[in-house]
């Protein structure tokens, strides 16, 4: 209760609803579903360094329900269609299958977010433009992908991204099937992890609104 001389009307304190943005802030689970730690939704929060700690921590989250789940699936179509055939079939086939893709989504956050970000003072996480046109804001997300902010908050090109994931593919080489082995492998697989990242960058870009809109909607 408020404690205000008599003469005052006196109205209990009501907590202010939270605004669109502050929702957005909070929200780590896209759809309920999807993990979202490396985003800052609210476009006018200015760049924050990140220790080399929190970076790290940022890798922690690979260890989510979702990517055990994701990674069951991916393993499970890559057994139907015979893909890394050197693994074989069965349980057995299956297991090499998982452990391959689950290290290989591992290594590629741990370079990608941590060990080159922290070497070369870049920041891993994405940063919401939030304003302008579809088609500005869908340039700005895939741009994401060649600048990224350094630890002082200036634009600089991703190295972290590259480098990260050339280290996670030259790493896979260790592990796969010998007929998996090949530096085309490595780029190819570069090249599909720059692709997902891409069109994550624009989901995340567009998830905010697009939370706003189902909630208006219903």
């Amino acid at each position: 209760m408020c404690a205000l001389p008599k003469s005052a009307p006196c109205q209990d304190a009501v907590p202010a609803s939270p605004s669109p943005v502050d929702n957005a802030v909070d929200d780590h689970r896209m759809f309920k579903v999807f993990p979202n730690f490396k985003t800052i939704n609210d476009p006018e929060q200015p760049v924050i360094a990140m220790s080399v700690g929190e970076k790290f921590q940022l890798v922690e989250h690979y260890f989510d329900p979702f990517t055990f789940v994701f990674t069951s699936i991916t393993a499970g179509i890559e057994q139907g269609t015979n893909e890394k055939a050197g693994y074989g079939q069965g349980a057995m086939g299956f297991a090499k299958r998982y452990g391959a893709d689950f290290t290989d989504g591992f290594t590629n956050e741990l370079f990608v977010t941590g060990v080159f970000p922290s070497l070369l003072h870049e920041d891993p996480r994405y940063y919401r433009l939030g304003h302008g046109s579809a088609l500005k804001r869908t340039a700005y997300a895939l741009s994401r992908i060649l600048i990224t902010h350094s630890d002082s908050g200036t634009a600089r090109f991703n190295s972290s991204e590259f480098l990260g994931n050339i280290a996670s593919g030259a790493l896979s080489m260790t592990y796969y099937p010998q007929n998996e082995r090949s530096v085309s492998g490595v780029f190819t697989r570069m090249s599909v992890e720059i692709g997902y990242d891409s069109l994550f960058n624009v989901l995340k870009e567009f998830y905010p609104d697009l939370k706003r809109k189902f909630r208006h909607d219903h």
